[in-house]
């Protein structure tokens, strides 16, 4: 029943995506176009959400481009400031994908990056690149020495390119530092808040806190338990000993929205 529901929401999802792109297809494309980017086609529909809209395009040079549009207020401002924030970084800037530009229009915004042609992690692939699972852990280290909060650490996040693995999907990122720039968004709507309960849903301890270390303690541990029978000896130990490293690290108080 729930497999049946989850199908379904992704069919309406999809068809309400779609009339919106018929009606506001002409507007996006010229959009794009002024910003000389061509032949731009919608990317996964029945992924769009919460006002994000996805999109391929061509840039100036010819090459492939990913985008991201919004009419909401800080969402893709937030993403845009992270990736200012960990292209300082010296780990961190080969660990996430090439930013083109951000770009603001009335009440528009544009997040540009690379069109990736990496892989998107899946089980099968931590299986069979188990001794590159630690470059995970790194990159939460890294985040969390920068004061800042993924919140939405999982499998789909993570994309193996050129010999890296690279983290992204910023737009919920928050900067725990007090002078930070990547702010929280409006939390006296209640859109936001059903936004933010489903925010790493089944990856965190609790609806309304977040621990990047605890979401990769359930990753890992799920990618034990689903894989238990294909597992080696040395595979089974390498995941018991990143299990037991997040767990370490986990603070279920790492950042909560509750007062």
């Amino acid at each position: 029943m729930l497999l049946l529901k989850y199908y379904i929401g992704n069919i309406v999802r999809a068809i309400k995506n779609r009339i919106f792109y018929l009606r506001k297809g002409k507007f996006i494309r010229d959009f794009f176009n002024e910003y000389g980017y061509k032949k731009t086609k919608p990317f996964i529909i029945h992924k769009w959400h919460h006002n994000l809209f996805l999109f391929t395009a061509i840039d100036k040079m010819n090459a492939p481009v990913f985008i991201k549009l919004t009419n909401l207020p800080r969402i893709l401002k937030n993403e845009n400031r992270a990736y200012k924030k960990l292209l300082k970084n010296d780990f961190l800037k080969n660990h996430v994908i090439e930013y083109k530009e951000y770009i603001k229009k009335g009440n528009h915004k544009a997040l540009v990056l690379k069109k990736s042609g990496g892989t998107v992690l899946s089980e099968d692939w931590m299986v069979e690149n188990i001794d590159q699972l630690h470059t995970l852990i790194k990159i939460v280290d890294e985040l969390a020495l920068s004061s800042l909060v993924h919140r939405d650490i999982k499998a789909d996040n993570f994309i193996f390119e050129a010999g890296n693995i690279k983290i992204f999907d910023f737009s919920f990122m928050i900067e725990k530092s007090e002078k930070g720039k990547i702010k929280e968004i409006n939390l006296k709507s209640h859109s936001n808040m059903l936004k933010l309960i489903d925010l790493g849903v089944n990856y965190k301890p609790e609806p309304l806190k977040w621990d990047d270390y605890y979401s990769l303690f359930i990753l890992f541990k799920k990618l034990k338990k689903n894989k238990q029978n294909s597992l080696s000896k040395e595979q089974k130990n390498i995941l018991i000993a990143l299990i037991e490293e997040c767990k370490e690290k986990v603070n279920t108080n790492t950042y909560t929205i509750i007062k």
